[in-house]
């Protein structure tokens, strides 16, 4: 009866190890939940103190084409590019290093300026948008005449706004280019690239 009263003991100590052990492992998860739940909340409250604003950032293609251009038929050749520096803008520059994204909502060209009428932008004609990794480019379907004051709007055709958002969530200076053939010689043109963009940044 007594090494049966030993056996009973050694089962009651070690189920009381055991429950200790559970006890301790619940306390374990119990402190991971509360602190990821900690961690979500802090997370929740950034959120509702984020900033949001939109912004146009644009660059401005000036386009000569003088006599001497490379004529093929009736069509003059150009290409140009224009630097854009997103700091230029005064938000940005106040947000910078607390923006958490950029988002495109549409992309422009717009005719700021031209020295005569009759003027086209032959089909094939090509804008880009470009950092140190990648282009993102479209191409005209069909001429565009040049008049001042009108505006193409550049398609987000096959997710391409995403690809510009991803050249704007780098922070750096970017360029903006056109590259094509004009149906007129002797002619300035200032073609401004614009990219409407919604930023977001945290203050905190």
């Amino acid at each position: 009866m007594a090494f049966a009263g030993f056996k009973g003991y050694i089962y009651s100590n070690k189920l009381k190890k055991f429950k200790t052990i559970i006890m301790r492992n619940l306390v374990k998860i119990a402190l991971l939940v509360m602190l990821t739940a900690g961690l979500s909340s802090c997370e929740k409250i950034k959120s509702i103190f984020d900033v949001e604003f939109e912004t146009t950032l644009s660059g401005d293609l000036d386009i000569d084409i003088q006599e001497s251009a490379r004529k093929s038929t009736n069509s003059y050749e150009f290409q140009t590019w224009s630097d854009v520096d997103p700091l230029d803008d005064d938000e940005i520059a106040e947000y910078i290093d607390n923006i958490k994204d950029f988002a495109v909502d549409r992309v422009v060209a717009e005719v700021i300026f031209v020295n005569k009428g009759s003027v086209l932008f032959e089909s094939g004609t090509t804008f880009s948008i470009s950092d140190n990794t990648g282009t993102v480019s479209w191409t005209l379907g069909s001429d565009w005449e040049i008049v001042e004051g009108t505006e193409i709007t550049l398609e987000d055709v096959g997710g391409v706004y995403k690809a510009v958002a991803d050249i704007l969530n780098k922070k750096g200076a970017f360029q903006v280019g056109a590259e094509g053939v004009c149906s007129e010689t002797g002619v300035s043109i200032t073609i401004r690239i614009g990219i409407d963009t919604k930023v977001t940044a945290s203050p905190l």
